[in-house]
Order: structure tokens, then sequence, then C-alpha cells
């Protein structure tokens, strides 16, 4: 049986293209599907490279598992007291804060993890590149786009045949509003990652050629037609019973509830009771004074508590050959947990049928789909709690698909309590990028 820890190191070699001396230490080869982004770098809690006693890597992980970052916080503290300024605790530290608060509060740690190792003699490539790429990807999150370009400025020489820094520059430019330093990262590209360098391009440099559409009386309706729209929600949150899901800073309009079933078993061996569960889904959008769709999401949980349900008799949430990333988190298939990531075009948008009431009201309103967006989905069928919360996300408020990897990661992070314990929850959806 394969150690955690050696088949994340295996991923991590596949994703960042590690020389192949490396890659021969790996115990067996897993194809990657072409359509599936392989990027565990930034997903990674223990820093590569970290060396940790048999019983400190088996706290963490526990405390990963559990998802109390606060604890792997308070540890990583605890080292540095006796060790300050140890690279490894600082990034291991960073990388908690981020998942716990956020990316705004990870940033000192991770910075000062990378300087740290740039300074290094000998230089260690790999781990400083990761403690880079986290680093940036942070920047990028809180969207100080002139830091994160430097940062990936300086990523580049350590890995000189990775794609990731001069993709993320080439989507930095992009949002910038820089189209020629964009074509030039797209350029450099294309020989090392062919696939990212069309992604690209069809996500931020061509809508950024485009001219925008002037306004119409239907693409001014947020302003100008009100009574088309649906009640502006008062507290910027969707309530389903205990469970409340506090959304991004903005405008948003709220859509009818809706309800469906799904069948839930009482124990995993025969004689099996099953029950159904009824189920709850709210919707929300927000749209912008031009009348353009900004976001839409979909939040679905159980009202009441499903006492003793131990499994749920449900389709796979992570059944998907279309995606750009898809994570199980090691979930039992009877317990199915998945985050799941698409790229979509409005046609699509239509058709995700927890989606559909809600952009049929906003384009009732007279909102424009975005030409692109990113669908983020996060499921988890846990004891006696179903939680799953679906987002449209227009490509240009997330700065890249690696950016919104990590911003999936961080809707998992809040929404997972959601649907593990039993008391009142209120989480808050991580911020949004601004809008082009």
């Amino acid at each position: 049986m394969q150690h955690p820890r050696t088949l994340k190191a295996l991923a991590l070699a596949l994703a960042l293209g590690l020389p192949m001396q490396a890659r021969a230490q790996a115990p067996f080869f897993v194809p990657i599907p072409a359509s599936i982004l392989v990027g565990p770098l930034v997903m990674l809690l223990i820093p590569l490279g970290m060396e940790l006693s048999k019983s400190d890597e088996k706290r963490v992980q526990e405390l990963e598992a559990r998802g109390d970052w606060a604890s792997v916080v308070a540890m990583a503290t605890q080292h540095l007291g006796a060790k300050p300024g140890d690279l490894y605790w600082l990034e291991l530290r960073g990388r908690a804060l981020q998942r716990q608060m956020g990316c705004a509060a990870a940033l000192p740690d991770l910075r000062q993890a990378f300087d740290g190792r740039l300074a290094q003699a000998p230089l260690q490539p790999e781990p400083t590149f990761a403690a880079g790429l986290s680093l940036g990807l942070c920047e990028m999150a809180v969207w100080d786009l002139n830091a994160a370009a430097a940062t990936m400025v300086r990523l580049s020489p350590l890995a000189p045949q990775g794609w990731e820094p001069i993709y993320n520059l080439g989507v930095i430019r992009a949002l910038q509003g820089d189209l020629d330093g964009a074509r030039a990262a797209e350029a450099a590209l294309r020989p090392r990652n062919a696939e990212m360098a069309d992604a690209l391009l069809a996500r931020y440099i061509v809508p950024g050629s485009a001219s925008p559409a002037p306004d119409t009386a239907a693409g001014l309706s947020a302003q100008a037609l009100p009574e088309r729209l649906p009640p502006a929600l008062a507290e910027q949150a969707l309530a389903i019973g205990n469970r409340m899901l506090v959304l991004p800073q903005g405008r948003w309009f709220g859509t009818a509830a809706s309800s469906r079933t799904v069948l839930g078993g009482h124990i995993r061996v025969a004689p099996v009771k099953i029950d159904r569960v009824e189920l709850t889904t709210l919707g929300a959008f927000e749209v912008t004074g031009a009348g353009r769709l900004a976001a839409a999401v979909a939040f679905t949980a159980n009202k009441k508590q499903a006492f003793g349900i131990s499994y749920w008799n449900v389709d796979d949430p992570c059944a998907s050959r279309d995606g750009v990333y898809v994570e199980r988190f090691n979930s039992p298939f009877d317990q199915p947990e998945c985050l799941r990531l698409r790229v979509l075009t409005p046609a699509m948008m239509r058709a995700v049928a927890d989606l559909q009431p809600v952009l049929q009201a906003a384009e009732a309103a007279g909102a424009t789909l975005p030409a692109a967006a990113y669908e983020v989905q996060y499921a988890r069928h846990g004891l006696d709690w179903v939680v799953t919360s679906t987002w449209l996300v227009p490509t240009h408020r997330l700065a890249g698909d690696l950016a919104a990897v990590q911003w999936g990661h961080a809707l998992a992070n809040a929404l997972r309590p959601l649907a593990r314990w039993p008391q009142p929850q209120t989480v808050a959806a991580p911020p949004l990028g601004p809008m082009p």
C-alpha cells in the first residue's frame, strides 16, 4: 500500500514536470486524463520536502482530515517558537492560515517562506518553486496583480520547463488590459503546455480583445427595469434550516426555493432501512449595473437533521469527463465528497440542472450571460447531512484555472462543516474578483 505522502509526491512530480530522475523515483505511473488539470502543488498542506517526525506527521494529517486548521496553526506556531524562522513551518502555517481565514491572512508567512528559500545556498528549486507558486496564487486571489506578476517572474528560472508561471503571467497581463503581454505569454507557453495556452487564449485573451457591447434597454435592466428583478437579498446570505451560506459582497437577488428527495440508509449491512431525505435548494444571482450576470449560485441542504443516515444512494458527483479539475477527497462511495470545476459556454450554463431556475430568473430580468464562466461545484454527503453548492463565475472574476481551483478548495473548506456538525452553522463563501 502506498503511503499518502508518496502518492502526493508522485502526483506533484507528474504535475510539475520534474526532471526524469525525480520521476524515476515514483513507484508507478498514473495516467492523467488530458482534460483534467492536475494542480496538487498548492493543495498540499505539508510543504514539499518537509520531513516531519512520525507523531507530527500523523497529527497534521489528522487535523487536516478534520479541517481543524486552527490547531494546525497553533502547532506550527509552537514549533516556530522553538525554531524561529524555520521555513518549512512558516510555509505550513501559511497554508493552514489560507485554509482557515483566506489568502490575506496567509500572505506574510508565505512571502517570508519564499524569500527565505530564494536566499538559501544551495538553492533547492522544487521546494522553492512550490512555496513561490502558493504565494503567487494567493496574491492573485486577493487581486494584488502587480505583486503576483513579480512573483511569477521570480518563479520562472526555478523550473525552466514549467508552465505555471507563464500561464499565470498571461492571465495577469490579460486582466490588466495588457493584451500584447498576454499574447507574448501565450506564445511562450505553447511549447510547454499547448492545452493551457489554448485555455489562456480562449478564456482571457480573446474576451479581452472584444469591444464591450453597447448598453441596451435589456442590458440596463438592473437600473432601468427593477420590476423585472426578484427581491434583493436583505442579508446577503442563503439559509436552509440552521445552515447559512454568506455570499460574497455584491447586490444579490434571490430565487424561489425548490425541493427534491434523495435516499439514505441507516446501516451499511443488511437489513437496510432506507429513508427519503428532503433537500431544499435556494438560488441567487448578482448583476452589474450594465445588466451583465456577475455570478450565480445554487445552495442545497437538508433543513432537518437526517438522524442515523450513514450512507447515501446518490449519483457520483465526481462523474465528469469534461472538467478542468476533479477532487474526491478520498471519500467512500456511499458518503461521496467532491469538488468539480468546468468551463462553460452560455448553452452549457443553461443545461446545469441546479442553476436552471437561477439563470432563467436572471435572463428574464434582462441579464446577459458571460461568454465563458467557471462552474464550481462542491458536494458532500456526510453523516445525517447533505450540502451541495454550485457556482457560476465569469472567468475574469477568477484569475485563471489554478486560481479557480484554489477558490474551489476555499469553498470546500468553508462548506465542509455544514455536512459534518449538527450545531447551527454560518459559513462565508470566498471573495470574488471585480467585474471588468
